[in-house]
């Protein structure tokens, strides 16, 4: 980044600790998935000379999980000793900002699709494969949406921790209550469905969202109904990462109509634009809602076992629409430019983490699976769409060929630049400002086009 775009960042963060807001990023759909080796070369294991330890930073989830992976990594490589540290999901972007900021980086930490080229155009991340030589194999091996996410000028930054989709999901009990049998296939099915629900007193808000400012997967659910509208690539941005999304005829314009219209006449629950998405699986668990988009995993949650009345009843659908194309995302594990400064254990030491978090133990991915088997989360990793374990645990809470229909069908997000994550923030409040009719569609996505533009110049 420039001098010019630093100062927007600085500018940026103090902005978000008076408004509290998160922010996210993403990558264009006229960009290529990076070009995927067919030759995988053989890797040198460099060993690890010294003690070293180094700490290890994640937003907070699964952490008995994380610390049980960290003890049996420490047993099988004695000379690694990782500390932990984590921070709400939240305010992780924008804390880890700062830590970058002050200068005081941690080794090793949680990426995400979202903010890679922020993080890696700033200097703050090292590439992988330019240090770990068994990268090359596991990139050979992930969904090319992911190795996308994970990719920066052609060099990959990240090992997937995990990589999904966003869904729609619904009741199925209450759908058929109402009298339907399929699920809506278009954004005009799921509001003739809604209206019908509601009116038969089904629910009072047949329709959730998790669109608090805060949420991560705010941005991602809008822009699947979004990509859900139009085939093919380039549904907000162009080849040259111009907008194309504030026109009477877009498919973001489409969307903002349709939101619209759900709120003022009752269908989509008010308490969306300020839910969390721990409070979106909880509502739906009580049957309170009959539809919703979220991240592939809650099903795990939805259908777990004695969860409550309807659990069983949960199932994934394509995204309404006419492609029904939706957002594949990825989360994964980095490292600093700390780790490279250390020198060459520190190095060994982070690629021998890399290896045995988001690769391969023994040829297995064996703690990516053990996120899959016992927590339903999403992987990158295609080999373990044939493991008969991994197989056997989806299919008690989801429909496991409808899941690799929608991952065929998922898209990398657009506009993944770094300054999108100054423009997310204020496309948020311009998508509230749309659907509670503080503006009209075209001047919300107008604006949202505008300060683009600005923040395009000022690179």
């Amino acid at each position: 980044m420039n001098r010019k775009l630093h100062v927007l960042t600085i500018m940026f963060i103090v902005a978000l600790v008076v408004s509290g807001c998160g922010t996210k990023a993403t990558p264009p759909a006229t960009t290529k998935p990076p070009e995927v080796a067919t030759e995988v070369p053989v890797a040198t294991e460099v060993p690890v000379t010294e003690p070293v330890t180094m700490d290890f930073v994640v937003w907070s989830y699964g952490l008995d999980t994380v610390n049980d992976n960290i003890k049996n990594f420490q047993a099988l490589n004695p000379d690694i000793t990782i500390t932990l540290k984590d921070y709400s999901w939240l305010d992780y972007h924008d804390t880890m900002v700062g830590v970058f900021a002050a200068n005081n980086p941690p080794y090793l930490l949680y990426g995400s699709d979202h903010w890679l080229n922020e993080w890696a155009s700033a200097g703050w991340l090292a590439p992988l494969d330019k240090y770990c030589p068994n990268v090359a194999e596991y990139s050979n091996e992930v969904a090319p949406y992911a190795l996308q996410g994970m990719t920066y000028n052609g060099e990959v930054y990240g090992v997937s921790y995990y990589a999904d989709t966003m869904d729609f999901m619904y009741n199925d009990a209450l759908l058929q209550q109402g009298g339907f049998t399929t699920a809506p296939a278009t954004l005009d099915d799921l509001y003739t469905q809604a209206l019908a629900l509601k009116a038969q007193g089904v629910n009072q808000y047949p329709i959730i969202m998790a669109w608090s400012q805060k949420e991560g997967a705010f941005p991602e659910a809008w822009t699947s109904l979004v990509f859900a509208q139009q085939e093919g690539g380039n549904a907000l941005f162009d080849a040259d990462l111009n907008p194309v999304f504030n026109t009477a005829d877009s498919a973001a314009f489409k969307v903002m109509e349709w939101l619209r219209k759900v709120y003022t006449e009752g269908l989509l629950d008010p308490a969306s634009l300020s839910m969390a998405e721990i409070d979106q699986v909880k509502s739906m668990q009580a049957g309170a809602h009959t539809f919703t988009i979220a991240p592939q995993y809650n099903m795990a949650e939805l259908n777990k076992p004695a969860s409550g009345e309807f659990a069983g009843k949960f199932k994934i659908a394509l995204m309404p629409g006419p492609s029904h194309a939706t957002v594949g995302y990825v989360r994964f594990y980095a490292m600093t430019q700390k780790v490279v400064d250390a020198g060459p254990d520190y190095i060994a030491a982070a690629c021998k983490f890399m290896d045995y978090f988001g690769g391969k133990t023994n040829g297995d991915y064996t703690v990516v699976k053990r996120w899959a088997v016992e927590n339903g989360l999403g992987f990158a990793q295609l080999p373990l769409f044939d493991d008969p374990t991994v197989i056997a645990a989806f299919g008690k809470w989801g429909d496991v060929p409808m899941i690799k229909q929608n991952a065929t069908l998922a898209r990398a997000k657009e506009g993944m630049t770094p300054w999108y994550g100054i423009w997310d923030v204020y496309a948020r409040a311009e998508i509230q400002k749309g659907i509670l009719g503080q503006q009209s569609s075209l001047d919300t996505l107008n604006n949202m086009a505008t300060k683009w533009v600005e923040l395009k110049a000022a690179q």
